[in-house]
This record gives C-alpha cells, structure tokens and sequence, in this order.
C-alpha cells in the first residue's frame, strides 16, 4: 500500500512540473517583432563599410542591388511590400548583416 501511495506521489508530482513548465513558456508568447534594434535603419555605413564576403555580386543577395534580391528585398522602394505591408515585422532579416560581419 505505501508503494502505491508513494508511486500515485510521484506521478502527480511529475504531471504536475509538466503543467507548470507547459504554463511558463506559453508566458513567454509576444507579438512579432523584427526582433533588430533599429531595423530598418540599419545600413553599411562607414563604420563598416564592407559587404559580407562577395555578397554584393551574388545574384540572390540583398546587398546587389542589380540582383533578384535587389527587386523584391522587404521595404525596398517600388517593393509590394512596402506599399501594402501593414505587419510591423515586415523587415528583411538582413538589415543586421553589416553590423555583425565576421572579418
């Protein structure tokens, strides 16, 4: 009988730390964000004044601006996303590239 009660002890107290961490990380929920201190305003400016890598002639890449990134990167002037974008997270997530280069 005492093992069973013991048994019945730990189970509840194992349900009971799941509930209570399920419970905490569901707190941790916000709205979106672009989540970059100053994003879109983020350029290469002359503090760090290079591109990452060969990023400005990669065809994909944000920083080419003759490439295909260049036409639709978020924001970006005459983009569909700056004129119908209505989300405050609407920012490229490589507004923050020139700041954190790896040189």
């Amino acid at each position: 009988m005492a093992k069973l009660v013991r048994d019945f002890a730990l189970g509840a107290m194992c349900v009971a730390t799941l509930a209570l961490a399920g419970a905490t990380s569901g707190l941790a929920m916000q709205n979106p964000t672009t989540g970059q201190p100053g994003a879109p305003a983020n350029t290469c400016g002359p503090d760090n004044p290079v591109t990452p890598g060969k990023s400005a002639n990669a065809p994909g890449s944000p920083f080419n601006p003759n490439g295909q990134a260049g036409a639709v990167y978020a924001g970006n002037p005459g983009t569909a996303s700056l004129a119908h974008s209505n989300s405050t997270a609407a920012v490229s997530q490589y507004d923050t590239a020139c700041v954190r280069l790896s040189h």
